[in-house]
């Protein structure tokens, strides 16, 4: 029986190629939960429907006119809205493109990313990845996971208990404030941990990057 209280993934495509964009909006249009909302070419435009449209989902190619994927993907991070509930939201993004080059794909992920796909996999996948991103979980294919874990570097230190469910719960999308609620400390005390966390693991450096080193490393909660 369908739910038909719950609100449909509004989802925007951003894809440089007409033909792209027209057959993710076709494989979207197959499934009940989730809603086409608008589509573009343009990097610049993307950011401007993201703020008009409030999608829950951007699918973004790597390569937009105007403006990267790169770019887009750090920009989208900065647009927020008030849901209903009163919960502060962001678009979600997920990566769909043709390349498979692991410097680029840890530069997506570290701008804040969800998810990369690739345009090789079935149709199914990416529609298991939009709402897998929608529900702010992480997907990658299994290729680029593969090449991922080749590259991204391992832990100087093992990390503690308390430094694991912290990395956890960020990678969950929680902030300071509210990973100290969930575990019943201070915000200075996760703060510490993951200060710890930063110095144990070599190039992180950022909340962004450290996410994506928990979904890489399968550190994050599916």
């Amino acid at each position: 029986m369908k739910d038909m209280t719950r609100p449909k993934i509004r989802v925007l495509v951003a894809d440089l190629h007409q033909v792209v964009r027209n057959g993710i909006c076709r494989e979207v249009a197959r499934y009940d939960d989730m809603i086409i909302v608008g589509d573009t070419a343009d990097g610049y435009e993307a950011l401007e429907l993201a703020r008009q449209l409030q999608p829950d989902v951007v699918v973004l190619d790597v390569k937009l006119a105007g403006l990267d994927g790169v770019e887009v993907t750090r920009c989208l991070q900065e647009i927020t809205w008030q849901s209903p509930q009163g919960v502060t939201r962001s678009p979600a993004v997920l990566i769909f493109s043709a390349y498979n080059d692991k410097q680029y794909i840890w530069s997506l992920l570290a701008v804040g990313a969800r998810g990369y796909l690739l345009k090789s996999d079935p149709p199914e996948h990416l529609i298991n990845g939009i709402r897998r991103v929608a529900a702010r979980q992480t997907i990658l294919s299994q290729s680029v996971q593969t090449g991922m874990i080749e590259l991204i570097p391992r832990l100087n230190q093992a990390l503690s208990d308390s430094e694991t469910k912290v990395l956890q719960l960020l990678a969950r999308g929680l902030s300071n404030r509210e990973i100290a609620q969930e575990l019943n400390i201070t915000e200075g005390t996760v703060k510490v941990h993951l200060n710890n966390t930063y110095r144990k693991i070599p190039w992180i450096r950022t909340r962004a990057e450290a996410i994506a080193w928990a979904w890489i490393n399968r550190i994050a909660p599916d």
